[in-house]
């Protein structure tokens, strides 16, 4: 299945969650996909009265069928879907039938702080969802129309050292072919989240060991025919992820869910939380397995 075969992307009815369809539109400007826009109704029940209940279904219709008109003008195929019940266990029952080859999302709705947050439903979705994650936090970042002309011009990909880090590298590598984008491949120096770092690792921390580490996927990279570049930072790991998508304008960060744990390498879990928290650009994770903590 092609990367950008299947889309689904849960809506709620609000402007922020909407926003994650400027992505949409650019993830559809150089592969043609079939989009599913898909809401979830919470809390209806036969205790409330009927009214509420069609006027609650009725806005959700007209909601998604404006968006969805508004993606078909620009030549996608796209339908819509209205279910009912707890917004996580709907969406993640849509992807089991559905198949998607991306899910599309973002992390504020509705109800601000308080609901499409880290934490709820974005965070059970990528936590149980075996289907790569498109997620983009619309708090951080200024709302264009055109986001960076459609182009995804760089990719940044954190490596860890471990397997299940680079197990995104094919995903990664897969959306700069599509999008001609060159590969920003980064290693920290200070992996661990606690502070100060053990006195056996500092031995370890240095920019060649990084170097020498990430130059086995430059290569693989290199030898896709794609533009690629390695950086080394000396911070813990969110925040060099953080400072380098920022400083380096990076257009998309493309990461897994977790990597090598315990105090001599990334909690990768934690990391990619606080990414997708505060990162300026959308971030692409795909799950590891959930036996890695």
């Amino acid at each position: 299945m092609s990367i950008l075969n299947r889309i689904l992307v849960p809506l709620d009815g609000s402007i922020l969650a909407d926003r994650v369809l400027l992505h949409v539109r650019r993830l559809l400007l150089r592969q043609d996909a079939e989009v599913l826009l898909f809401r979830v109704l919470d809390g209806i029940s036969q205790t409330r009265p009927k009214v509420v209940q069609d006027m609650e279904r009725d806005f959700a219709g007209t909601h998604l069928e404006d968006q969805r008109r508004r993606l078909a003008d620009q030549g996608a195929r796209v339908r819509s879907e209205v279910a009912e019940g707890d917004p996580s266990e709907e969406i993640l029952k849509r992807c089991g039938t559905w198949r998607p080859s991306l899910v599309a999302m973002s992390t504020h709705g509705r109800t601000g702080l308080d609901r499409w947050v880290w934490g709820s439903v974005a965070e059970r979705v990528l936590r149980e969802v075996r289907h790569p994650v498109f997620l983009t936090n619309p708090r951080a970042y200024a709302e264009e129309p055109t986001p960076s002309e459609g182009r995804f011009r760089r990719i940044l990909v954190p490596l860890d050292g471990s397997e299940l880090s680079s197990s995104i590298l094919p995903l990664a590598t897969a959306f700069a072919r599509l999008y001609e984008s060159e590969v920003l491949l980064v290693h920290c120096l200070h992996p661990i989240l606690s502070y100060p770092p053990h006195a056996e690792m500092e031995a370890e921390l240095t920019e060649e060991k990084g170097l020498e580490l990430l130059e086995p996927h430059r290569r693989a990279v290199e030898a896709a025919g794609l533009k690629v570049r390695t950086l080394v930072r000396a911070e813990y790991a969110a925040a060099a992820i953080l400072d380098a998508a920022a400083g380096e304008r990076v257009d998309l960060v493309a990461m897994t869910t977790h990597g090598r744990t315990g105090l001599a390498r990334w909690a990768f879990g934690s990391v990619s939380e606080k990414v997708i928290r505060h990162c300026p650009c959308p971030v692409i994770v795909k799950r590891g397995p959930s036996t890695v903590e």
